[in-house]
């Protein structure tokens, strides 16, 4: 998610808000105020998951990894600390990185990738329908006086419904369009662990009013695609802080 314009809608709490960059970013954010899930480190079913929260979004970076190898989900990075904080992890815990996801191709989640292809040579995987997106990042990080090179010479597109395996966990691709026009969520079936992007936060949604987003196709996604992995999954959101769907269910005020 990135900031593009403010909410103009009967669910704009920016008045409760008042970080001016932060406060665009969600329906209802108020929980997001100064949270920071850096240093998060929890181990689940035989992966472990390290949290990091980057740049002036702040975005979630995680890093899902066992002894050996490891896979970077959004990379976030932007400052040269942020930069040196994610490589430190890895260097230090000798870990391989196989592959980065992205669940989406909104500036903020991707400002760390051509850093991190630069220093390991992984592959890259990217939803097939934001191809486009990606490829206009640059230019959509000038707005923000970001510098944006990111375009790698090649990026593997994956599609809805097809599988990825990590740690012998079988990754399951579920698509969750609505904050942006073919965002995917990554399920660890095997480790009860999902990581939504933009699309269903801690009490809060994804915001729908950027270039191919729609309210509707969000509620849809979430409700239909997300919600049926299971009550007891663990949500790691694109900021702020974890949740559990049955929460989310039962609390959630734009979905009860």
């Amino acid at each position: 998610m990135f900031v593009f314009q403010y909410m103009i809608s009967m669910q704009n709490m920016s008045h409760l808000f008042p970080d001016p960059l932060l406060n665009s970013l969600f329906y209802y954010p108020i929980f997001l105020y100064h949270f920071n899930i850096s240093n998060l480190h929890i181990i689940i079913n035989m992966i472990q998951i390290k949290s990091f929260t980057f740049n002036d979004f702040q975005e979630n970076t995680y890093i899902i990894y066992n002894e050996k190898d490891c896979i970077v989900i959004d990379p976030g990075n932007y400052l040269k600390s942020e930069d040196l904080e994610i490589k430190d992890f890895i260097d230090r815990h000798n870990l391989k990185l196989n592959y980065v996801l992205l669940t989406h191709c909104h500036i903020d989640h991707i400002l760390g990738l051509k850093y991190l292809h630069e220093n390991y040579k992984m592959d890259v995987y990217i939803p097939e329908g934001e191809l486009e997106m990606y490829k206009s990042s640059e230019n959509i990080s000038i707005i923000y006086g970001l510098n944006l090179y990111n375009h790698l010479d090649s990026v593997q597109l994956i599609k809805s419904n097809s599988k990825l395996n990590f740690c012998n966990n079988q990754i399951e691709i579920i698509n969750v369009p609505g904050h942006s026009p073919d965002h995917l969520a990554y399920f660890f079936r095997d480790s009860k662990v999902c990581f939504s992007g933009d699309v269903l936060f801690k009490n809060s949604i994804g915001r729908t009013d950027l270039p191919g987003g729609d309210y509707d196709t969000l509620i849809n996604s979430i409700n239909n695609n997300l919600f049926t992995v299971g009550d007891d999954i663990l949500i790691y959101p694109g900021h702020g802080p974890t949740t559990i769907i049955s929460d989310e269910k039962n609390e959630n005020p734009f979905l009860i």
